[in-house]
């Protein structure tokens, strides 16, 4: 700082000498030395600013370092010194694939990526879905040509299980296992339905050919269970068509993760996730293994 009041100084001494023959301009404008300093006169008072200048020669209001203020023979000063912390100003329009609305084939696997007819539990797997929207997301770019970055987010999924056979999830003395019907009576639909929130990291990849615009990513995503419920449809004695909740809850984990990857053009991708933990907590249920394709529009 004593630099600085020096510079000051040193500008300030020669003006006072050419007022003899001059008189001071009310606004005055040095450059010396990085900095940039205004004399400002307004009837008595004396302003002096000094900012830094930046490596294109401009300078803002946040980088002022010294203010000072000279009225009736009294002095005021205020000195700020802030502190730039570099940001990366490359590509900061990467455009990341998580946002938009998704829907796919649900299934379950084992461990060894065997799938359906798992731990007793099978699925009409064409009629087992899911559906994803995803509303929230974020990017930040790794490289100075955009091709890499980091991409995560949050988004809502419903998972509507269907069951293969006459049966039903429900939980008895602390396990949940499949139930048959009650005699005489045939579900048209059986299901398990999950709705979670999810929130991604993934590594996204970027490119371009001819027009273009192609992308793969790959990464976690943590799931969050917001509800759970064992639905079943079927027929009365009457023939009326009934839908019933048969119980919620079941020893789903309440947190899990998925390892999820993704590939697409444009606006539009397809997707694979696969769970490494299992759907019900350990001991309380199904030895299942989450897992689905599907598509996903990116908007």
């Amino acid at each position: 700082m004593k630099r600085l009041v020096w510079l000051i100084t040193a500008f300030c001494s020669p003006l006072a000498v050419c007022t003899a023959t001059k008189p001071l301009q009310p606004d005055t404008t040095l450059v010396a030395g990085g900095k940039r300093i205004e004399i400002k006169q307004t009837g008595d008072r004396m302003k002096v600013r000094v900012y830094e200048l930046t490596d294109e020669g401009r300078e803002t209001d946040d980088e002022m370092v010294f203010e000072g203020h000279y009225i009736d023979g009294k002095s005021y000063e205020r000195r700020k010194r802030s502190i730039n912390i570099p940001l990366p100003s490359w590509n900061k329009d990467f455009d990341g694939h998580w946002g938009g609305f998704g829907m796919g084939f649900a299934s379950f696997a084992d461990g060894d990526l065997h799938f359906n007819d798992i731990d007793g539990v099978s699925l009409r797997s064409g009629k087992s879905l899911e559906y994803n929207l995803n509303v929230l997301e974020t990017s930040i770019p790794l490289s100075k040509r955009g091709s890499w970055a980091i991409v995560t987010g949050a988004g809502m999924r419903w998972s509507r299980y269907r069951l293969d056979e006459n049966k039903y999830f429900k939980e008895v003395g602390g396990i949940t296992s499949l139930h048959n019907a009650p005699e005489g009576i045939h579900y048209s639909a059986s299901k398990l339905n999950i709705t979670s929130l999810t929130i991604p990291l993934l590594l996204e990849w970027q490119g371009r050919y001819s027009r273009h615009d192609f992308f793969v990513s790959a990464g976690a995503a943590g799931v969050v269970k917001t509800a759970s419920s064992s639905r079943v449809t079927y027929r009365n004695e009457a023939g009326k068509k009934q839908k019933e909740k048969v119980d919620g809850g079941m020893n789903i984990r309440p947190v899990t993760m998925d390892f999820l990857f993704q590939a697409g053009c444009n606006w539009l991708g397809v997707y694979a996730r696969y769970s490494p933990m299992e759907l019900f907590e350990s001991g309380k249920g199904p030895k299942v293994h989450p897992v689905s394709i599907g598509l996903h529009l990116h908007l």
